[in-house]
C-alpha cells in the first residue's frame, strides 16, 4: 500500500513517521511487558493454589492461620492495576480531559489517528532528541552574543489536548519534553511557554480538523504569549477584519489517501476546516523568494487566492526559503523567525511590532542565517516549531546547516 505525500511540513516527511517506525516499536515494547505481565500473573496463580493444598488439605488449624499472610499477599497482585486509575485522575488535574464518550472509537488510518472525525498526530519523541533541540537553538544564542534576544516557542500539537487521556498515554508525554527542552539550554534563550495557553482555549477552533497545523485564532493566542515575554504590546485580534476559505482539507486527510483509497479517510473528508486570516493593518512592503525559483518578487503578506488543500499557504505563501516585509512602524527593532509550518500563521500578526521580519524556512533556505542576522542589524530572533518537528533529527540537521 503505497500512501500519498502529504501537504506542508510534517514528522510525516521524515522515513521513521511514513513506516510508522515510532508507533511500530513502541507497540512492539508495549507487547513485551503484556508478555511478561501475564507470564508473572500466572506464576504467582500457580503459587498461590501450590500455597492452597499445601496448607488447607488435611493440615491443622494453626498451619490454615499461618497461611492467611500468604493469601492476603497474593491478592495484592491485583492493586497495582488500580493504582494507574487513582495516579491518572490527578494527572488529569493538569488538563481538563475529553470526556471518554463509549460510543466514540479512536483508530488509526496508516500513521493518522482519527478520533471523533478529526485526525491526529501521535507523539513519540524522547528526552535525549529534546536535548538535542535545545543544544542547537543554545548555538544560535551563542553564536549572536548578548545583542540579540533569541526566543524559543515549541507549539503542542491538537493530541495533547483533543482526545481522552486513554489515547493520550498510548504515547509520549508532550508537555514533559517540552519542559526538557526549556530546561536544558546552555544559553540565555527565552523560552514562550503555551502548555497553559493552549489548554485555556482548547475548546475553541485552535487548531484544524483534517491538517497537523494551528489555526490562525491558535497561532494568535501564541503571539500574545510571545509579545508578554518579549516585552511588547500585542495587536488586538478583535480590531482586525478577516476573511475566510472553506472546504480545507489539510495533510492529515492527504496522509490517509492511497491507491486503494485515493480519496482519503472518510470521516476526515466528512468533517472538512475552514481557513480564517487576519488582515494586518498599516503600510508594508513584503519581497518573497518561493521554493523552486531564483528570483525574488513583491507580494501582499496573504496569499488569499489560496484554496483547497493549499489554503494553509493563504499564511504568508506557505513554506519557501524566505520572506521578507518592511513595516512603517518604526520601532527601532528588527525579527528574525526561523520556522515550520506553525510560523506561517503566526508570523503575520507581527507586523505591528517590527520594522522588519525575515521569515526562514531552514528547509529551503541555504545561506548562513547568523551572517545576515549580524550584517542586518536585527535585534531578535524566534525559532517556532511544533513540538513533533523539534523532536526530528532532520530538522536538527536543517538548523545546523543555516547557522553554520
Amino acid at each position: 500500500m503505497s500512501r500519498k505525500s502529504s501537504f506542508g511540513y510534517s514528522s510525516y516527511g521524515t522515513h521513521s513517521y511514513k513506516s510508522g517506525g515510532y508507533r511500530n516499536r513502541r507497540k512492539n515494547k508495549k507487547k513485551k511487558i503484556i508478555i511478561i505481565a501475564v507470564a508473572v500473573l500466572l506464576v504467582l496463580i500457580a503459587a498461590a493454589v501450590c500455597i492452597y493444598f499445601i496448607f488447607f488439605n488435611g493440615k491443622s488449624s494453626e498451619t490454615e492461620e499461618s497461611s492467611a499472610p500468604q493469601v492476603s499477599q497474593v491478592s495484592e497482585v491485583s492493586q497495582p492495576s488500580q493504582t494507574p486509575q487513582e495516579s491518572s485522575k490527578d494527572e488529569s488535574s493538569e488538563i481538563a480531559d475529553v470526556s471518554e464518550n463509549p460510543n466514540i472509537k479512536g483508530y488509526y488510518d496508516g500513521n493518522v489517528f482519527v478520533y471523533d472525525k478529526k485526525g491526529y498526530e501521535m507523539f513519540y519523541g524522547t528526552e535525549s532528541m529534546a536535548k538535542q533541540y535545545a543544544a542547537v537553538v543554545s548555538s544560535i544564542k551563542n553564536s549572536l552574543g548578548n545583542n540579540v534576544n533569541v526566543y524559543n516557542m515549541v507549539v503542542p500539537t491538537h493530541s495533547a489536548y483533543g482526545i481522552p487521556k486513554s489515547y493520550r498515554d498510548t504515547a509520549s508525554d508532550q508537555k514533559e519534553n517540552i519542559e526538557t527542552i526549556y530546561s536544558s539550554y546552555s544559553a540565555d534563550v527565552k523560552p514562550i511557554n503555551l502548555w497553559d495557553t493552549m489548554n485555556a482555549h482548547k475548546n475553541e477552533y485552535v487548531y484544524f480538523k483534517t491538517d497537523h497545523n494551528w489555526t490562525a485564532l491558535g497561532a494568535y493566542y501564541g503571539y500574545d504569549e510571545f509579545c508578554k515575554t518579549a516585552g511588547i504590546k500585542p495587536v488586538d485580534i478583535k480590531t482586525l477584519s478577516s476573511g475566510s476559505i472553506k472546504n480545507f482539507e489539510g495533510a492529515l486527510t492527504a496522509a490517509t489517501k492511497t491507491d486503494e483509497n485515493p480519496q482519503g479517510n472518510k470521516d476526515l473528508i466528512s468533517n472538512p476546516d475552514t481557513v480564517t486570516y487576519y488582515n494586518m493593518p498599516g503600510d508594508y512592503t513584503c519581497t518573497l523568494l518561493e521554493r523552486g525559483t531564483t528570483e525574488e518578487k513583491n507580494v501582499p503578506v496573504l496569499a488569499t487566492f489560496a484554496e483547497g488543500s493549499n489554503a494553509y499557504s493563504v499564511f504568508i505563501w506557505g513554506d519557501n526559503p524566505y520572506m521578507k516585509i518592511t513595516t512603517g512602524q518604526k520601532t527601532g527593532k528588527k525579527l528574525c523567525i526561523i520556522k515550520d509550518s506553525y510560523g506561517c500563521a503566526f508570523a503575520p500578526f507581527t507586523c505591528t511590532n517590527y520594522d522588519e521580519i525575515y521569515v526562514v524556512d531552514p528547509r529551503y533556505y541555504d545561506k548562513n542565517i547568523i551572517n545576515f542576522i549580524k550584517k542586518n542589524g536585527y535585534t531578535d530572533v524566534l525559532v517556532i516549531n511544533s513540538v513533533m518537528t523539534a523532536n526530528t533529527d532532520i530538522r536538527i540537521k536543517e538548523l545546523k546547516s543555516i547557522i553554520g
